[in-house]
């Protein structure tokens, strides 16, 4: 992109030069390009320069000369249009050099009003394209101003091509000349390639990334009707009223055509975005399905990995135990450590296989709703997990029901009660499960009075093989709150961590059960 932009930049900044330097040599083949048409005026090819100036320094990021040239161009086409507005001369047309031709021109040196319209959307392009001001509103604006920019153009291009005077020139003042009309078609190119390119950086595009562009293009079509209809409307009229006084009525053939434009800009507008929206969404089943289809095949693969490997390594651990039988007592000390390590590293894969396999079934089948009481489901998901002597559950429940996939309500408060107690740095702790009715879900709290963990930890703790403890101090998968992130996602749940070590002692999860169970996909 930012070697097409130095390409326009130099180009505009050619046009710029070389008409300027005609008008000091005097050349009417430069400034006129044809005896009969409007020249450039030296004030338009000064602003023609500064706009490829500023083209030229966005693409290289140069935030400062964006800002100046912006500047200048306002500066210059704000005081055209002030002297239009108003009548006041202030003295800036011939200000750089006395023209020499005022062929289609209302005031010598003056260049036409729809130029200086043209170059304060340039100024306003500059200064919302600049990387500093990249808000979410400039992004926008230069998806409007860059299209009219290239409107204006061929509006204007147009009008020479068909002969249609009111399409490059307003009312009786200056006219647009022919190669201005190509220097904004090259500038608002320019404006157009940067807009766009700002509008792709995001992750995601908008759908008035398109309907902006759209509704310009209908909006500069609808104008140049209008512009024309009008000025032919108002040429029989004056023919009319000198032939004819009584037929002179003017017609509203003009004014329909311009709420009828707005009417099919309108209707563009809409269609552009509902067809957007659409492939939208087609793109979003496509990616939903594909993502579905990937979890699927990784599922496969975990079962069938954990499944498959559990024999071999229920093998290693028969072989440790027939090498401790067939030694007996004459081994030596450090082949009986060799010999319990290889059983202890055998089980903790074994066991980290379980847990991947446990948490490759979740989501494999289709949910199974059944009512069953919480606070006796809790009471039996304590029961099962054969908890240390020294850890004492306590259970703040009520008799309510609950419908939802009991294996999944299971999975998750077996492993939060299992996780409480392996992570327990004393001989006796506390575990206390707490129920609380709300009118959407049951928020079920399992906390305990351990060592906590730090706030930093809490994004990876349901990740999967993650532990905060190395695995020579405590034996452990890393797979437990992967397993209850899972399962609590499976079942519609959300569930949120409590803890800070710096502030206190033990670890509240909170797990927001619904009510009524989501509808499976």
């Amino acid at each position: 992109m930012r070697m097409a932009l130095g390409g326009i930049s130099l180009a505009l900044i050619a046009l710029g030069t070389v008409v300027m330097v005609g008008w000091w040599i005097r050349s009417e083949a430069i400034v006129q390009i044809n005896p009969d048409f409007t020249p450039m005026q030296f004030n338009t090819a000064l602003c023609f320069l500064l706009g490829g100036m500023g083209l030229a320094a966005l693409a290289w990021r140069q935030v400062w000369i964006v800002r100046g040239c912006a500047g200048a161009l306002a500066l210059i086409s704000g005081l055209t249009a002030l002297q239009y507005l108003t009548g006041w001369p202030l003295g800036i047309d011939e200000l750089f050099v006395e023209h020499f031709t005022t062929v289609e021109t209302s005031h010598p040196g003056r260049m036409a009003p729809n130029t200086a319209f043209a170059f304060l959307l340039g100024a306003a392009f500059l200064a919302c394209a600049a990387p500093i001001w990249q808000a979410e509103l400039s992004r926008s604006l230069l998806l409007v101003i860059s299209p009219a920019i290239v409107g204006l153009a061929v509006l204007s291009l147009t009008g020479y091509v068909a002969g249609i005077e009111a399409l490059f020139g307003w009312s009786q003042y200056t006219r647009m000349a022919i190669h201005t009309s190509l220097g904004f078609l090259v500038f608002g190119g320019g404006a157009v390639m940067v807009a766009w390119d700002v509008e792709t950086q995001r992750d995601r595009l908008r759908s008035f990334s398109l309907i902006a562009p759209a509704v310009a293009a209908s909006l500069t079509v609808m104008a140049g009707l209008w512009l024309a209809l009008d000025h032919y409307e108002r040429q029989r009229l004056s023919v009319l009223q000198d032939v004819a006084p009584e037929l002179a009525i003017r017609s509203a053939l003009p004014e329909i055509v311009l709420l009828a434009g707005l009417l099919l800009t309108a209707l563009i507008g809409v269609a552009v975005h509902f067809v957007h929206e659409s492939r939208d969404a087609r793109s979003l089943r496509r990616a939903n399905a594909e993502l579905r289809e990937a979890n699927n095949e990784l599922d496969k693969f975990a079962h069938v990995a954990s499944h498959d490997l559990k024999s071999p390594l229920r093998g290693i651990r028969q072989l440790a135990s027939w090498l401790r039988s067939d030694i007996g007592d004459s081994a030596s000390t450090r082949v009986v450590r060799y010999i319990d390590q290889l059983d202890s590293r055998a089980e903790r894969l074994q066991d980290l296989l379980d847990a991947l396999l446990a948490y490759s079934r979740i989501g494999r089948s289709r949910r199974t709703l059944a009512r069953f009481g919480v606070r006796a489901a809790i009471e039996d998901v304590v029961g099962l997990a054969a908890l240390p002597s020294g850890m004492d559950v306590r259970i703040d429940a009520g008799e309510d029901d609950l419908l939802a996939d009991r294996a999944l309500f299971d999975t998750v408060f077996l492993n939060l009660v299992t996780n409480a107690a392996k992570h327990h740095d004393r001989d006796h702790g506390v575990i206390t499960i707490t129920v609380r009715r709300t009118q959407i879900v049951y928020e079920i709290e399992v906390a305990d009075d351990g060592p906590g963990i730090p706030e930093r930890h809490h994004a990876r703790i349901f990740e999967i093989f993650q532990t905060l403890r190395p695995r020579d101090e405590l034996e452990a998968s890393g797979m437990g709150l992967a397993i209850v992130g899972k399962a609590a996602n499976r079942a519609g749940a959300e569930i949120r961590v409590i803890s800070d070590p710096a502030t206190g002692r033990g670890t509240r999860f909170v797990v927001e059960w619904p009510r009524i169970p989501p509808i499976e996909e």
